[in-house]
């Protein structure tokens, strides 16, 4: 098979050889993935070897040592948003000034990185790790799980204590572990307070744990207390409702927050259709009808059904929101990738949708 330009270079260095390097395109085209993941489970590498030479290959300095061994610092998800960084493979671990500096994995998309920072007036400084430590820093500064994968991967390179360590001591989503509370605290009060009075980061996490705790009557009154604020006429108010909504999610929310697509002002109607897009994992424009048509066919299923269904959406930004949220659900690997050939994602969706009916038969 024809293989890349970068595993040619790879060939041509005698860093692999010629076998090993069809065998991990062979890989990545059946698990998704970059090319340094596959050689790297193949063991046809060692990370230092392999990473060394990809950056004098890509042109990115090479992660010194003391960042790859730093603790991720998770208010640095803050200067750039998950689905993005997700998607171009670079994201933020410290800010000074007006320089952002960066951990980018090897096939990082380079030019829109440049470009996303340049319309913010900022200079970046990248630093290249292989996939398995960009996605365990992805995992920490973003509180999303580590895909099973690419724990098992960095369990290998650095140890399991470290690999957990890196991707802030998760290999599963943290949503499944129970918050730990003191004796006779009620749980639900102490998120519910959270969510509404804690700093950003302590909100954020009230409401996604929260979002497991949909059918409690109090987590039922604060969404509809949300969705009272986000009709209201305080424009900074309303915003902060709807990302919060978003953040709940509750698909129940989905036709208040259609409504305001065309009752709402411009920036209250553009807060709306992000919070529509992140709670369906679709997007339908800014029409009230069109969405309240999709919930009137759609609301009988799970939410989870909504994610299994995006996962073969066009918009591969969509296809990877969904398949994050179902690895915070279930701390499950399938071989999907959102970038995987249709057919294979779709290969990799079925075997999510079956994991789920085994799930749904049990509840």
């Amino acid at each position: 098979m024809p293989l890349s330009e970068i595993a040619l270079a790879l060939v041509r260095r005698g860093v692999v050889t010629r076998a090993a390097a069809i065998e991990a395109e062979q890989r990545r085209k059946l698990y998704g993935g970059g090319l340094d993941t596959a050689l790297l489970e193949l063991r046809a590498s060692d990370e230092e070897t392999l990473t060394g030479q990809l950056a004098e290959i890509l042109g990115i300095p090479l992660a010194q040592p003391q960042i790859l061994k730093a603790a991720p610092d998770r208010a640095a998800g803050v200067w750039l948003d998950a689905a993005t960084a997700q998607r171009i493979g670079a994201a933020p671990r410290a800010k000074q000034a007006d320089v952002l500096y960066m951990l980018v994995r090897p096939e990082h998309d380079h030019d829109a990185m440049v470009n996303w920072a340049a319309e913010r007036a900022l200079l970046v400084e990248p630093a290249l790790v292989c996939e398995a430590r960009f996605r365990a820093h992805v995992a920490a500064i973003y509180d999303l799980p580590l895909p099973p994968r690419y724990l098992a991967l960095l369990a290998k390179l650095v140890g399991t204590s470290a690999a957990r360590a890196l991707a802030g001591d998760r290999g599963r989503s943290d949503l499944r572990t129970p918050t730990p509370v003191a004796p006779g605290v009620d749980p639900v009060e102490t998120l519910l307070v959270a969510a509404r009075l804690g700093e950003a980061a302590d909100r954020q996490s009230a409401l996604r744990r929260l979002s497991r705790r949909l059918q409690d009557p109090r987590v039922i009154a604060f969404r509809h207390a949300l969705e009272r604020k986000a009709s209201g006429s305080d424009i900074t108010v309303a915003c902060g409702a709807l990302r919060a909504l978003a953040e709940l999610r509750d698909k129940n929310a989905v036709p208040a927050i259609a409504e305001l697509l065309e009752a709402g002002g411009p920036e209250v109607a553009k807060a709306a259709h992000a919070a529509l897009v992140q709670l369906t994992c679709d997007d339908l424009g800014m029409k009230t009808k069109r969405w309240l048509d999709v919930w009137n066919r759609m609301s009988g299923r799970s939410r989870v059904e909504w994610l299994l269904e995006a996962l073969a959406h066009r918009n591969p930004e969509l296809r990877l929101q969904a398949s994050s949220e179902l690895y915070e659900i279930s701390g499950e690997y399938f071989g999907y990738h959102y970038d995987l050939p249709e057919r294979d994602r779709e290969e990799a969706r079925q075997r999510w949708i079956a994991w789920w009916q085994t799930q749904h038969k049990h509840e």
